[in-house]
């Protein structure tokens, strides 16, 4: 008797203990599901320029996912896009030392890319030693030979002076994405030149098999590109060229008259000059960004709000273009750089500190006051969801929780904005940035929201309309109707950055 009551007993430690364990499976694989959904979606977000969103993507990834090996890909992903893509070089060698010092398994790799970086950044000295003590502790290594050659190469150039900004005879070349998911596209305008060869029609039905590789097409007209549903009249040429099976359709056009067709697809064109002024540099400073961040790419900037909003020829006004024309070649820097100019529909009363929401420190993005934005349009806003509708779209998006009870605010940044929260179930509970799982889930317009629980009903009541990063859209246009300058308008969003004219 007293052996079956030890067998039971044992059964019942069996059956729980598997039990716990399969919880922590499904829990392990719900998690790295999220984890792993961030890393593939922050690859999309800086296909389409939203860098600071990819950022979050990765600081969601790396903070949900349970596995190191996961961990390591996440901090070589975002050391990539500091230095790459936010002139955040400083930040990234912190995550290669960071890789250096925790990650042994990734110390070569971390080695090679912090030498390469130093190599970038003109930084000759650092480089070389940082090169040298990868051969030292790899004298076999992947990338010996890459390594070999480039401390070389840092030892024959003498360091330059400091670099200053570059001025430019004429407006830069943008290349902005139209499509890439077709096989064919029509073209109508007249004169055509195709690449240099004159074409006696006013439309052009081409498709994937009927160019060759790059295509160049010139007309004396506004092109039409008509792409199935997608039509869209356009200045410049149009560059044609074959990837992956598919038609790349690039608009090819300096970067003032592609600002004609930004303006009025970003602001509305009633709004005050000085406010589409404002509108016009920050639109430039951000297509000069990409244009500089992007020189081994494609294209330098989608024709969507992924990048910013361009509705070609038919959206211009008379007022709009005469906000880019008064403002030519104006652009916004900082430390010798031209800034990422980061907009927002509306800040909701507060600016968003890129510091706190991205990781991301910048001098020009940080947390400010802004009331004007609560009397624009979009500055406030309340949803209300019943708990299981709640768990249902959590669960939808990867995160693995039954029987919700509580969503807990737990670190907000300056301007208000809820940064993390603790989200309490039955079978676990844990913290999560807010951006990449709350807001993305419910499809709320922005995290500067407080939460309210009234029996099994949660409500969400909020201000702005965005990211709330930089420049406010409809602050702006309030500040343009009181009688502000454009800049005193940017001055006000954007400082410590300086205008400068560059063309």
């Amino acid at each position: 008797m007293k052996r079956l009551g030890i067998f039971i007993l044992f059964l019942i430690f069996f059956f729980v203990s598997q039990a716990f364990s399969l919880k922590l499976d499904q829990q392990t694989l719900g998690l790295q599901k999220l984890a792993q959904w961030n890393i593939n979606y922050a690859s999309y977000l800086i296909d389409v320029g939203k860098y600071l969103e990819a950022l979050d993507a990765y600081n969601t990834a790396y903070e949900v996912t349970p596995f190191r090996e996961t961990k390591l890909k996440v901090l070589l992903y975002k050391a990539n896009l500091l230095a790459t893509f936010l002139d955040a070089e400083e930040e990234a060698l912190k995550i290669y030392d960071l890789i250096i010092s925790q990650y042994p398994e990734g110390e070569e790799i971390a080695l090679y890319k912090k030498g390469l970086l130093l190599f970038d950044m003109e930084r000759y000295k650092s480089c070389i030693d940082v090169l040298k003590e990868y051969l030292k502790k790899y004298p076999e290594g992947r990338f010996k030979f890459q390594v070999e050659v480039l401390i070389k190469e840092a030892q024959k150039i003498v360091p330059p002076p400091v670099p200053g900004l570059k001025i430019l005879k004429k407006p830069p070349i943008v290349r902005v994405l139209l499509n890439r998911k077709s096989k064919s596209v029509t073209l109508v305008s007249k004169g055509f030149i195709v690449n240099g060869k004159p074409i006696h029609s006013n439309t052009l039905n081409l498709s994937y098999s009927d160019i060759p590789s790059k295509c160049l097409i010139k007309a004396e007209m506004p092109i039409k590109v008509i792409i199935g549903r997608y039509k869209k009249t356009v200045r410049g040429d149009i560059l044609l060229k074959q990837k992956k099976g598919r038609l790349y359709v690039i608009n090819v056009l300096d970067i003032e008259r592609y600002l004609w067709g930004v303006v009025p697809s970003e602001s509305y064109p009633s709004w005050p000059l000085e406010t589409l002024k404002a509108q016009a540099v920050a639109s430039r400073t951000y297509a000069y960004y990409q244009v500089l961040h992007r020189k081994n790419w494609d294209y330098d900037l989608v024709d969507n709000e992924g990048d910013q909003a361009y509705n070609g020829v038919d959206r211009e006004t008379k007022k709009t273009t005469k906000a880019v024309n008064l403002t030519r070649g104006e652009v916004l820097v900082e430390g010798n750089r031209p800034i990422l100019a980061m907009f927002t529909a509306n800040s909701g009363g507060y600016t968003a500190d890129a510091g706190y929401v991205f990781k991301l420190n910048k001098k020009y993005l940080v947390a400010r006051p802004d009331p004007l934005s609560l009397k624009g349009k979009m500055a406030n806003w309340k949803r209300r969801y019943k708990a299981e509708e709640v768990e249902r779209r959590l669960n939808r998006i990867g995160l693995p929780i039954k029987g919700l009870i509580d969503i807990i605010p737990v670190l907000r940044g300056p301007s208000g904005r809820i940064i993390k929260v603790k989200i309490v179930a039955s079978n676990f509970s844990r913290v999560y940035r807010a951006r990449t799982t709350i807001k993305r889930a419910l499809k709320l317009p922005e995290i500067l929201f407080s939460i309210k629980k009234e029996g099994d009903t949660y409500i969400f009541e909020g201000h702005g309309w965005g990211h709330g990063v930089g420049y406010s859209q409809w602050g702006s246009a309030i500040m343009g109707k009181k009688g502000y300058n454009y800049k005193q308008i940017l001055s006000f969003y954007y400082s410590p950055a300086k205008l400068v004219k560059l063309w």
